[in-house]
């Protein structure tokens, strides 16, 4: 930001520093949400009606997503060079919302389900959607303070994703809401205390396996 007209980011400059942002950006959300599928599940299958139509349904989208944040992810430096910094940023915030839907849904399911793998979706596609939106606002008003909201919104998604991983192991899905609590208090205050090998809830700790 500092590179891009010292600050002034409403002057959209479309160059090779200024594309790897974005395409680390875009391409870091969708490869998230690709990995996130269950263990085992290949990327190129049929999809599985063995379980039933809706089931089958639900398998076909996840599917056609997976290929469509991959492509999207694959062509992105070519929109850049033809759509330009702004233009291509238009193009991309719907696989950015797919890949925020995807990644929900699958840290919820797939690494739970309980209370933490929940909130900690919800609360990560909460805040990157307000990220985007904060971006359209910028859009319209050029006011270039938002950017501490933009990428306060985008860097504070990874909080609550990342509390969700730690305790992904923990039973589900009822979990009491004042134990959620305690266990975010415990691992931020541990964290930051140095304490990381006791940080997490439940017995948990930096060593502890996800899967």
């Amino acid at each position: 930001h500092h590179y891009t007209a010292d600050w002034g980011l409403k002057i959209a400059k479309t160059d090779l520093i200024n594309g790897s942002f974005g395409f680390f950006t875009y391409g870091g959300n969708n490869i998230n949400a690709i990995a996130l599928k269950k263990k085992g599940v290949p990327l190129l299958r049929c999809p599985d009606f063995s379980k039933g139509i809706i089931n089958g349904l639900v398998d076909a989208v996840a599917i056609i997503g997976d290929l469509f944040l991959l492509i999207a992810t694959i062509i992105q430096p070519l929109l850049y060079v033809m759509l330009g910094r702004a233009g291509s940023n238009s193009v991309l915030i719907p696989s950015s919302t797919v890949a925020g839907v995807f990644t929900l849904i699958r840290l919820w399911q797939h690494l739970g389900p309980n209370t933490y793998t929940f909130w900690g979706g919800t609360l990560f596609l909460v805040l990157a959607l307000s990220g985007v939106g904060f971006n359209i606002l910028y859009g319209m008003t050029c006011v270039e303070f938002l950017h501490v909201a933009i990428g306060g919104s985008f860097v504070g998604s990874m909080i609550p994703f990342t509390i969700a991983l730690w305790n992904a192991e923990l039973p589900g899905p009822d979990i009491a809401s004042d134990a959620v609590i305690k266990g975010v208090v415990g691992y931020v205050t541990s964290f930051l205390s140095g304490r990381k090998d006791d940080a997490g809830y439940g017995g948990l700790s930096e060593n502890t396996p996800l899967v």
